[in-house]
């Protein structure tokens, strides 16, 4: 008869388990998949949705191959894209039925016919000409979608579990690919936004996943690679509508294959943490089985079962929920509540910032396919920034750097002189480094501030005002109407507020992860205890 020694086989498992293998390898390359797939179709209306080239339809004017150029006979100052000069007939009968500068009376009507550059985007294919509005609200409503998505998804993923919520978030983007047979404009606003309800909270339980798998020795890398999977799926949009060009292509090849995702039925498995705070000891004990066979460790299963769930528990730092928290808790506790708020203003300002000059590098010269992989590359280095500067000095120092930093660049950007074109260009993407970091930076931040129980609720919540960011960044090139450096300003100033509402918040860096509101109250209270 065998006698194991329970002590002994608590702390094996507890030191090997925590160790980075095959197993938690290969569940950070299911888990970045539908990241990438997700992360392209977030982005998809920036080339979707764009505004191409118009003009005003003249019919009995136009020759056989009708050009968007501004043909000879057009009247002088009028506006060639929204109104249509009305032609004499007398005048149209003497010509021979061609048009000239004389042909036309001085009555404009309201042009209700157009000739596009190209049927690339659904601005030619809905007919939206002269309603550029409407191809800039597609992007908004996404976002919409985007902030409902996350009001609930942190909550899904606490109680229904981090494995399903992700499964139904990526096998539910596949509703974009309808979009190809829809001929209104307004039905295709309906399909963008519940495509986005459905599909955008996955960022919420990817980055929870990872960070779950990983361990706590991982917790950075787990937002590096949340990130860069995210970087890669918009140059790799970008590449795909650079060689594609036409929308319904586009959208078929970003959205068909997330159908793929209801394999992860049977290759994703669920976080042992998630599992052990739900009291689903069984699952949880399967899973640490799992990982022991793939990571090949010293472990049987014998030994994993002789263990008591208690047992589990204290080794692994669980704390199980005699009362399930709720949001009554998170008001309760004044920690909770202020690293709720600072931790939201910094979700806003990274994705502001962020996607703020996602749409500026659109400004800087040359092409806009080019200009767009270029503002995604430099996302990259920001990541290994992120990731060395996080581990050498601390979670909260690097981002108020970062955005101290970012608001330094994006002003000297401005006031540099426009004819010194590659200085210009260089401070931009060293602002957009800074805010990279940040962007980085935060996920992983708040994901160790808060507890388990509601980690994934309330990072919903900060990914709720990262999408009101999203939402307004487009509108900051109306600022530049009124003065150029107006964007720049505000991008700045935010930053600096977030980097001073960080000194309400403790460093994380040698923190453990807590699992309760309770255990992050009694640690605070600890610490201002021996203050």
């Amino acid at each position: 008869m065998t006698v194991i020694n329970v002590a002994k086989v608590q702390s094996d498992i507890y030191i090997q388990i925590e160790k980075f293998g095959r197993y938690q390898l290969f569940q950070y390359f299911l888990i970045c998949i539908p990241l990438f797939m997700v992360s392209m179709a977030h982005v998809n209306y920036v080339f979707v949705a764009e505004e191409v080239d118009y003009r005003c339809k003249v019919p009995e004017c136009e020759s056989l191959n009708p050009s968007v150029k501004t043909p000879p006979w057009w009247p002088d100052h009028v506006d060639e894209k929204c109104f249509r000069p009305v032609i004499d007939p007398d005048a149209y009968n003497l010509g021979n039925h061609t048009c000239s500068n004389s042909t036309f009376v001085e009555l404009l009507e309201d042009c209700d016919e157009w000739i596009y550059e190209n049927h690339n985007s659904i601005f030619s294919e809905l007919n939206l000409g002269c309603e550029s509005w409407k191809a800039t609200l597609v992007g908004s409503v996404h976002n919409a979608g985007m902030i409902l998505s996350m009001l609930f998804t942190g909550w899904v993923t606490d109680k229904l579990g981090r494995k399903p919520t992700l499964i139904i978030c990526s096998v539910g983007g596949c509703i974009g690919a309808f979009k190809i047979f829809i001929t209104s404009y307004y039905a295709y606003l309906i399909v963008e936004f519940l495509e986005s309800v459905v599909c955008s909270g996955l960022y919420t339980v990817a980055v929870v996943l990872l960070i779950e798998v990983g361990g706590e020795s991982k917790r950075v890398l787990a937002g590096v690679i949340f990130s860069y999977a995210v970087y890669v799926g918009e140059v790799a949009f970008a590449f795909i509508a650079m060689g594609l060009k036409f929308w319904k292509l586009i959208v078929l090849v970003v959205y068909t294959p997330m159908i793929l995702i209801i394999s992860y039925i049977i290759l994703l498995k669920e976080s042992t943490r998630w599992q052990m705070l739900r009291g689903k000891m069984t699952e949880a004990k399967d899973t640490l089985k799992v990982i022991s066979k793939s990571n090949k460790l010293n472990i049987t299963p014998e030994e994993i079962d002789a263990l008591s769930d208690e047992e589990i528990r204290t080794k692994f730092n669980v704390e199980t929920q005699k009362e399930k928290e709720n949001f009554r808790d998170i008001l309760n506790s004044k920690e909770i509540m202020t690293r709720v708020g600072v931790t939201s203003v910094c979700f806003f300002t990274s994705s502001f910032l962020y996607y703020g000059l996602v749409v500026h590098s659109i400004l800087l010269p040359g092409n806009k396919y080019t200009n767009f992989i270029l503002s995604s590359l430099t996302s990259f280095p920001g990541d290994l920034l992120a990731f060395y500067t996080f581990n050498k000095f601390g979670r909260r120092i690097t981002l108020q750097s970062g955005y101290a930093f970012s608001a330094i660049f994006l002003i000297a950007q401005t006031y540099a002189p426009d004819s010194i074109t590659w200085l210009k260009v260089l401070l931009f993407l060293l602002g957009k480094l800074g805010v990279v970091v940040c962007f980085t930076g935060i996920y992983t931040y708040s994901l160790e501030l808060f507890p388990t129980s509601v980690r994934g609720s309330l990072v919903g919540c900060g990914n709720t005002a990262a999408r009101i960011g999203a939402m307004l960044a487009p509108l900051t090139l109306l600022l530049t109407t009124e003065l150029t450096a107006l964007p720049s300003i505000l991008f700045s100033s935010t930053a600096v507020v977030s980097a001073l509402l960080l000194t309400f918040t403790p460093e994380t860096k040698t923190m453990p992860m807590f699992d309760t509101i309770a255990q992050i109250d009694s640690y605070k209270n600890k610490v201002t205890t021996h203050l």
